[in-house]
């Protein structure tokens, strides 16, 4: 049984650093910033914000990462294309989408927004939705894409389920 179980784990931890590995230095550092921001909330380390009790383990997404590569190369700054949320087998769609000088400025600008949200009845005293979409509970899969559009940066986040 113990050997089983470090298969299993050895083999778990060997597809996080593949995927990790396999990430451009950009989009390997806004997913690492994904997944530190959760662990905070989880960690009680966001001020104002109460410790995640569920929190799903976020993982990188292909599909979702090459929908939102497929927006940024058109510089298409909204997302009212229904298309753009129908996405492999996932139900539903979640998305930030940001123009910012870089893409560290883009993640945290979304963080800060945590400022706006309240926990206990689910609102926003201004713009939270993106740092709600970092950290909402069920949300187990992300994929990003950037692209220099004009003198910014173009950063979308694809989540699943949104």
């Amino acid at each position: 049984m113990f050997k089983i179980s470090l298969i299993s784990y050895l083999l778990l931890l060997f597809t996080f650093l593949y995927v990790e590995t396999k990430l451009s230095g950009e989009l390997r550092e806004i997913y690492r910033f994904h997944k530190k921001v959760r662990k905070d909330v989880k960690n009680c380390k966001i001020p104002g914000q109460p410790p995640a009790v569920k929190l799903a383990k976020m993982k990188w997404n292909k599909l979702l990462a090459d929908k939102a590569k497929q927006q940024v190369k058109r510089c298409q700054y909204d997302s009212n294309d229904p298309n753009d949320f129908i996405i492999g087998d996932f139900e539903s769609i979640g998305q930030n989408l940001g123009d910012y000088p870089t893409t560290e400025g883009a993640m945290k600008d979304w963080l800060e927004e945590h400022k706006n949200y309240d926990f206990k009845t689910n609102t926003c005293n201004g713009d939270c939705k993106n740092y709600k979409q970092m950290v909402w509970n069920t949300t187990e899969a992300i994929g990003c894409g950037y692209e220099k559009c004009g003198k910014n940066y173009l950063i979308v986040c694809n989540y699943a389920p949104g």
